[in-house]
């Protein structure tokens, strides 16, 4: 018996024009995920209408509410177009290879993620398409070992089955994973050999309730907020350098880099920095656990200052743009 798995799902993302709306001329990339949780629900409303008996009349339909996360690991290829909506505004330059130039700026309209669940499903249902989303967070981790991943958190508007694709001709930028043993991490400037792992969080502080009279319970919009920045550090305690700059309030900066290669851009060379320029760690003093080494765990927000957002990020490819 023929069953759908995630293994032969694909998925494609594309861009919106207006939101909510598929484009005239769709432009879909091939997006490739650990996880697609996004998901479409609308609870139903009692009717409180007296009606002589104990019996309840039809409940109403409440708002549609689309969200849920769309889960990775990291490359320097297939989730460009995530990265733009999640930072607002990038700049590519270069001839090939390319350099591509995330900021903190007004997000994008929106874009859309469509959902093959392969050829075992035929006619309306094989495909869904999410529109309207917009980012409300990214979480990134960098562990000890592993995947280097990425987890976006997104709000739309609509999701509606279909039974062909918005684009026939997906593009496929490819996507070749990150280690974190391609990372090399940089804290107040200077190369660290003491950092265990590092989580950090890029907020939009998107509004939820985008709702109106006359939009039959679909998000008319979701506005963004401040762009925040926070996250947690985690290193060996070997000394006291980070522990006074946080009980000093003194500004740091981290700044991590993922190499493959000689990370110009180049196929098999690419590279990405995250740099988090300032930020202040919260004063919290190291427990001990056993007998072994000590930990320290600090959690930071980073701040704007001097023209720089919370946080930038540079990626090296062979792709032109996103």
């Amino acid at each position: 018996m023929a069953r759908v798995t995630g293994a032969n799902s694909t998925f494609a993302i594309f861009e919106e024009q207006v939101y909510g709306v598929d484009p005239v001329s769709p432009d879909a990339k091939k997006l490739y995920l650990t996880n697609m949780g996004l998901d479409s629900t609308r609870k139903l409303i009692d009717d409180e209408t007296l009606t002589s008996s104990r019996t309840r009349g039809k409940p109403f339909n409440g708002n549609i509410d689309v969200n849920g996360s769309l889960e990775a690991v990291l490359s320097a290829q297939a989730t460009g177009l995530l990265f733009k909506h999640m930072f607002g505004t990038v700049v590519h330059s270069g001839a090939g290879p390319y350099t591509h130039t995330y900021t903190v700026g007004a997000l994008p309209e929106s874009f859309g993620v469509e959902v093959d669940y392969g050829s075992v499903i035929s006619g309306a249902g094989r495909y869904v398409r999410y529109n309207g989303l917009r980012i409300n967070k990214a979480a990134f981790k960098f562990p000890t070992e592993g995947a280097c991943t990425v987890s976006f958190d997104v709000l739309g508007a609509a999701a509606t089955s279909f039974a062909a694709p918005l684009d026939e001709t997906i593009t496929d930028s490819g996507h070749t994973a990150w280690s974190v043993f391609n990372a090399t991490i940089k804290e107040g400037g200077a190369v660290s050999a003491q950092v265990k792992t590092l989580d950090f969080d890029l907020m939009n502080d998107l509004d939820a309730d985008g709702y109106v009279i006359g939009s039959a319970g679909k998000r008319v919009d979701a506005i963004e907020g401040f762009s925040t920045v926070s996250g947690t550090l985690t290193a060996l305690f070997k000394d006291t350098a980070l522990l006074d700059k946080a009980a000093a309030g003194t500004t740091s900066s981290l700044e991590i880099t993922l190499t493959r290669g000689d990370g110009l851009g180049t196929a098999n060379n690419e590279s990405m920095t995250f740099t988090i320029p300032n930020l202040l760690y919260e004063q919290k003093k190291p427990g001990i656990q056993g007998p072994k080494g000590v930990l320290i765990t600090l959690p930071f927000k980073a701040y704007g200052a001097g023209g720089l957002g919370g946080m930038q990020l540079v990626v090296k490819n062979a792709v032109a743009t996103f």
